[in-house]
């Protein structure tokens, strides 16, 4: 059944570059150098139209890795794919009918754009200035970075996004080995005989493709960005935004974003021109990972730091971990008092029974400080860098979660509008209405969800619904309950979902089995290029020994008989 399918193309891999690993994400990336971040290829596998003419190289357990790894990227580009289709056949519809984009708290304002679905996996860093952010983001990736400014004050003034340029240039530079120097070149004489000189600066190795800098409207229209919908935030925050593209390894599987320092005051709300807490929710929203980055020395949490933590908490929790940096700055005593510290002010901030995960260690090139914990941080260092390496596996897991999740949301929301839109009059005492309604919000949420049977769980906060419910002056904007709907929501969750995913084990195994195939036709090609060598010398010897020619060996018989023998 294999051999009849049609032909279609075979995406390839996306391999590294040949560069050798970075810094501390040397020994990890090399068990996932074939992996990738990116569902950006949209691929048209499907289970029944598998080319069966694939070509891989023949090299035994390795292959066979191979071809598993190329299964599962095939896997995640087919649900990555079929949830998009869902979601834009079934789900935005109804959440543009019910007025949900902008006024009520999805777990993303606004509807999920093609190229949010298609995106690398974000690593979003938030934290106050001079904790260490993007001195932790070149750490990770073993280089500088254009745009890059580290210093103790507050330097990043912008939200930066870094993402894979393409291919490494063989000449290319780091902009980390680029040095600078003074030289003297002469002018002509003067008229009295003498010479003068200036002073210039020049780069020494300086590779013009080494990356480079785009503004923030320009992502806001690259399509293969996921940058298109912070256009919302108008110029304002555009200004403040820039993409920094370079070709590092890391890069090809994640995205970062770098932001600027948490102010503390007044600075914070005046001197910037734009809602600094709705961006980083915005991002927050998108991210597969959220790092809090705290300073030994300086632990406070300030409002305005908590102001944002509790900005970008619903939906996020799951997301979230903190990073104690610069811990090698202090002894043990005091690393025990400032672990302790930070340990009961997440309590404070996230009022949760569960611990939130604490990664500790000093994220910065140089030495060590203080090696009394030398052990421990390098164990926190593996752990957190395989959890980011660790996020391109899981994305297909991910977005099937999230749009669950969503859904669920969606179906809670129809349900209470629509109740709302059929509980208010036609005509007259609209406004009469929807004061009672508000005053009873909270008894008439517990009898819709009684009469739909839905989770407790799922249902949003009163007082958070009925903030978004003032800004409605007329309830009856609403359409009216739809059981149809209703029934087409559960629909998803309990066949639809269920159904992309098993077809993605199918895609998965079929592509094993393709694989396994080809490595056996690689295994039997070797076998005859070394069957036509040992023909080739005999006929030499006979040449050299007898001085008559032996018939060349039949190459593609040869071949022939040793792939039957292989297959058989």
């Amino acid at each position: 059944s294999i051999s009849s399918a049609p032909e279609t193309p075979f995406p390839k891999p996306v391999e590294d570059d040949g560069s050798p690993p970075h810094n501390i994400v040397e020994n990890i990336n090399s068990d996932t150098s074939h992996s990738t971040a990116s569902t950006g290829e949209h691929s048209s596998v499907d289970a029944k139209h598998v080319n069966p003419n694939l070509t891989m190289p023949s090299s035994s357990s390795q292959d066979h890795d191979e071809a598993a790894q190329i299964a599962k990227m095939e896997s995640s580009k087919y649900i990555v794919k079929q949830l998009k289709e869902l979601y834009r056949k079934h789900v935005v519809d109804a959440e543009r009918r019910y007025h949900l984009h902008y006024n009520f708290r999805l777990p993303t304002d606004g509807d999920i754009r093609d190229s949010e679905f298609d995106a690398a996996p974000m690593v979003l860093l938030i934290g106050q200035y001079s904790t260490g952010k993007t001195t932790f983001i070149s750490h990770l990736l073993g280089e500088s970075f254009p745009g890059m400014h580290i210093g103790p004050e507050p330097t990043t003034d912008k939200f930066t996004a870094l993402f894979h340029s393409g291919e490494r240039d063989q000449n290319a530079t780091d902009l980390s080995a680029v040095k600078f120097e003074k030289k003297f070149h002469q002018k002509d004489q003067n008229s009295d005989g003498t010479t003068s000189s200036r002073r210039t600066i020049e780069t020494d190795g300086m590779a013009s493709d080494s990356g480079k800098l785009i503004k923030g409207n320009t992502l806001t229209v690259t399509p293969n960005l996921p940058f298109s919908s912070l256009s919302q935030f108008g110029s304002a925050f555009l200004n403040h935004f820039v993409g920094s593209s370079t070709s590092s390894p890391l890069l090809k599987r994640l995205i970062f974003v770098d932001t600027p320092g948490v102010l503390s005051g007044e600075k914070q709300r005046i001197n910037r021109t734009y809602d600094f807490g709705q961006v980083c929710k915005w991002f927050a929203d998108r991210a597969d990972l959220i790092l809090l980055l705290f300073d030994a020395h300086k632990l406070d949490i300030s409002d305005e730091l908590q102001d944002v933590i509790d900005t970008i908490r619903p939906h996020n929790d799951d997301k979230i971990r903190c990073v104690l940096n610069k811990a090698d700055a202090v002894t043990r005593e005091q690393l025990v008092r400032v672990y302790g510290s930070l340990m009961w002010s997440m309590g404070k901030i996230f009022d949760s029974p569960e611990v939130i995960r604490v990664y500790t260690g000093s994220y910065w090139n140089g030495p060590l400080l203080n090696g009394d914990f030398a052990d421990m941080f390098e164990r926190d260092e593996q752990l957190l860098v395989r959890e980011l390496v660790d996020l391109p596996r899981c994305v297909a897991e991910r977005k099937v979660n999230q749009m669950v999740n969503r859904i669920r949301l969606v179906k809670v929301h129809v349900c209470i509008l629509g109740t709302l839109r059929n509980m208010t009059p036609r005509l007259f005492g609209k406004s009469t209405s929807r004061e009672q309604i508000l005053d009873d919000l909270e008894a008439i949420m517990e009898k819709v969800r009684m009469k739909y049977d839905l989770s407790k769980g799922d249902m949003p906060r009163t007082n958070e619904f009925k903030r978004c419910l003032e800004h409605f002056l007329d309830f009856s904007v609403f359409p009216p309950i739809n059981n149809e709907l209703i029934q087409c929501l559960d629909r998803l969750i309990q066949e639809d979902i269920p159904k992309i995913v098993g077809g993605a084990d199918v895609v998965t195994d079929r592509f094993e089995i393709l694989g396994k195939a080809s490595i056996q036709r690689g295994n039997a090609n070797d076998k005859s290029e070394k069957m036509s060598q040992s023909c080739n010398d005999i006929a030499n010897k006979a040449k050299v020994s007898k001085n008559f020619p032996l018939p060349r060996p039949n190459h593609h018989a040869i071949h022939v008989v040793f792939y039957a023998i292989s297959s058989f």
